[in-house]
């Protein structure tokens, strides 16, 4: 199995890429620590990163109790490694986002079923559990994505996203605060990952006007500090963009597009979860 894609599924376990890739550098440790080779070391690796993943999420769920302000999984850097782009739709950024609200132990089993279609059979000798609890997680867990105060769902494709960002740009550009505010549905919401470190939203902003009036503020207030420059990378699957002031980068946008409408809004600008992006930007 290739280090890409067990980082995909400890990623999608923890929506974290330092963390993700600790798990794979540990698993890979101990598999050479083993004195006998194990019968299928694939099998071996995905077993033990998925078990050590759900204990640094246990742990991980504690100290996010107590995050300042709304959190945002790490944006992920993808489009390269063929195995990890056939995983885009799964590594999304709103749905690493949504599967915050389940269980450790339903992570675990829904991102195993539906990530890796996995059987039941398979997911309990993964996790050391039986088949009908595991079934039984991921029954609970599909039926927390499906309640409709923030329920999964499915974004437009790459361009169509990709033609939304261009417009929201355009927009703050021209300063058509109208225009702006055409382009989100009536039930988005924004979510602005400051960490607590620098300025961001303290709760998730709804309401389409309000929405456009905070991005063009900061975007003004920005603009006002330094150069400002968009560029475009690929992120979580899609079309993202990381925003630079006088070259540094201070931010990454990304949306979620449903019915021809931004559906979400996603601004991480928490420099801890920024610093495995700079390499992007060269």
């Amino acid at each position: 199995m290739s280090a890409s894609r067990l980082e995909a599924l400890a990623y999608r376990m923890l929506g974290s890429v330092a963390d993700a890739e600790d798990v794979v550098q540990e698993a890979r440790l101990k598999l050479l620590k083993q004195t006998e080779a194990p019968q299928n070391e694939e099998a071996w690796l995905f077993r033990v990163v998925t078990n050590l993943a759900l204990d640094r999420l246990r742990e991980q769920k504690r100290r996010r109790e107590s995050y300042p302000g709304p959190w945002l999984p790490e944006p992920l850097p993808t489009g390269a490694p063929e195995d990890v782009a056939e995983l885009a739709e799964d590594l999304s950024m709103g749905l690493v986002l949504m599967l915050e609200r389940l269980s450790p132990a339903e992570r675990a089993v829904f991102v195993l079923r539906e990530g890796f279609d996995l059987g039941f059979n398979d997911i309990g000798a993964v996790l050391d559990a039986t088949p009908a609890s595991c079934r039984q997680r991921y029954r609970r867990a599909k039926g927390h994505l499906a309640d409709p105060a923030g329920g999964r769902r499915s974004s437009e494709n790459g361009e169509e996203q990709q033609q939304m960002l261009e417009r929201l740009l355009e927009a703050v550009a021209s300063r058509d605060l109208d225009g702006l505010v055409k382009l989100f549905a009536e039930d988005c919401v924004a979510y602005a990952d400051g960490g607590g470190v620098v300025s961001a939203a303290i709760i998730p902003i709804t309401d389409p006007r309000r929405i456009a009036q905070v991005t063009m503020h900061l975007a003004q207030k920005m603009s006002g500090e330094g150069a400002l420059d968009f560029v475009w990378r690929d992120l979580n699957g899609g079309p993202g963009i990381l925003v630079t002031l006088d070259g540094a980068l201070i931010s990454t946008l990304q949306l979620d597009v449903v019915d021809g409408r931004i559906a979400h809004v996603y601004i991480v600008r928490n420099p801890e979860k920024l610093a495995h992006l700079t390499a992007l930007l060269k």
